[in-house]
């Protein structure tokens, strides 16, 4: 178990932020006159956590992908902060708008550093734009460039273009920054499809990788969901390896129907091909998910059950393709802290939905309108028995129990307490240790408006 001297010393600081935070605030119009308008806004977030039997009981690594060593700490508290102020503005013309948007991050990592050792050290911290994009609107048409986030679906496979590693970014878990740090977007909102064509451009974390695509999808999704399909195409990276992958997808998103309004029905498929101009491989890769899930609205506490199966292809032995999937540009959030980090230690620290078949069962309950307890169960297993590249005796990975309690008292805060349990199988003790994993976790987020 957890030491209590640890977990007493996460809630006091956590106490001590949650005293600190201002207990109102007022909305930030800076300007609105002859067409003219500008807003302001300052968000800060906070990520608390205390990790025990660190990897599985292996100890804290010292960075990204060096699964052979350990530092020796098998118990770490990690504090990280972040500060983003955002200015946008608008100018109505008779017939069109111009607007456009900057957002500047301040963040920071401190205590003992990120809990897996691979992200984010001690004392990484960094100011740089996050935001940065100019636009123009007319009719149907909608142009933008420049840095901004963008997302397909939930996330999946375009969900942002910046990973969040401490060196580049100051911070891992609380997801500070949110944009890509180029584009070139033009959405089409016509009825009934509307589109989108698409250049990106990702940060250097994820090889400086240019992407170009479309998108295609109902405009109206009100009656029964949204149904998508997209194709892409990454053009340039910088020896990461996505450079030559060319990748389609159809999707659905929040599919109900009248006669059950308490169901919805979220799915993906993503096939990846072409030929890989790192290695003048082929590729021929492929990932899924279904995800059912149903709300009692009628019973107190209006619980939700939600059941999610994915499944990510792993590289098949004496084959001369590559039928890895990669992850690519996943984001997380989207619908819930489980999209697309499955398993706030599986998901954060080992598995980033390459290789992976994943279970997932999901209970949430809803107190009150302001308040949620979400329970979650994931059974994870690898696709084929090697974990990026490391053989392993089998596939089997990891069990793991997560509970959450969140509370929103307004549009302006947002605040989760959980913990995390994760117990190892044959698989991940072949390349970590086979100690059960614990984490602590607070995280608190606050806007000025």
């Amino acid at each position: 178990m957890p030491a209590t001297p640890a977990l007493s010393r996460l809630l006091r600081c956590a106490l001590v932020v949650g005293l600190a935070l201002p207990p109102g605030t007022q909305a930030y119009r800076l300007v609105e006159r002859d067409g003219w308008r500008a807003d302001a806004s300052l968000n800060g977030r906070l990520g608390l956590r205390q990790g025990e039997n660190i990897n599985f009981g292996f100890g804290a690594l010292p960075g990204f992908a060096r699964l052979a060593s350990s530092t020796g700490e098998t118990s770490r508290t990690d504090l990280q902060v972040a500060l983003r102020p955002s200015l946008t503005t608008e100018y109505a013309f008779d017939e069109s708008t111009l607007y456009g948007g900057v957002t500047v991050v301040a963040a920071a990592t401190t205590l003992d550093g990120e809990l897996s050792g691979q992200f984010a050290r001690a004392g990484d911290r960094v100011i740089d734009t996050d935001s940065a994009y100019v636009g123009w609107r007319r009719g149907v048409l909608d142009l933008s460039v420049g840095g901004q986030p963008f997302t397909l679906g939930d996330g999946l496979i375009i969900g942002d273009g910046n990973f969040n590693q401490g060196h580049d970014n100051g911070q891992y878990w609380i997801g500070a920054f949110e944009a890509w740090r180029n584009t070139a977007i033009l959405k089409v909102n016509t009825a009934p499809v509307r589109g989108d064509v698409f250049w990106l451009r990702t940060d250097k974390d994820l090889g400086d990788s240019r992407v170009v695509g479309v998108n295609l999808e109902n405009s109206d999704a009100t009656a029964f969901g949204r149904l998508s399909v997209m194709t892409f195409e990454v053009i340039e990276d910088r020896g990461i390896g996505f450079e030559g992958t060319r990748v389609w997808g159809i999707r659905g998103g929040d599919l109900h129907h009248p006669a059950l309004p308490g169901f919805a029905l979220f799915g993906e498929y993503v096939r990846q091909t072409g030929d890989s101009e790192l290695t003048g491989v082929e590729i021929d890769a492929e990932a899924w998910y279904i995800e059912p899930g149903y709300q009692f609205t009628n019973w107190r506490f209006s619980p939700r059950i939600q059941y999610r199966y994915s499944y990510y292809s792993g590289d098949e032995a004496r084959t001369p393709q590559s039928e890895e999937y990669r992850g690519m540009f996943f984001t997380f959030g989207k619908r819930g802290w489980d999209t697309w980090y499955q398993g706030e230690v599986n998901g954060e620290f080992f598995l980033f939905n390459q290789n992976q078949v994943s279970h997932m069962v999901k209970l949430s309950v809803f107190p009150s309108a302001r308040h949620a307890v979400k329970a979650y169960y994931y059974h994870h297993a690898l696709d084929t028995p090697q974990y990026f590249g490391v053989a392993a005796t089998g596939t089997n990975w990891s069990d793991e129990f997560d509970l959450q309690f969140e509370f929103y008292p307004n549009d302006r805060l947002y605040g989760m307490l959980g913990v995390a349990w994760a117990t190892p199988n044959q698989a991940a003790q072949d390349v970590f240790g086979d100690d059960d994993q614990v984490v602590f976790e607070f995280f608190l987020s606050y806007t000025l408006k």
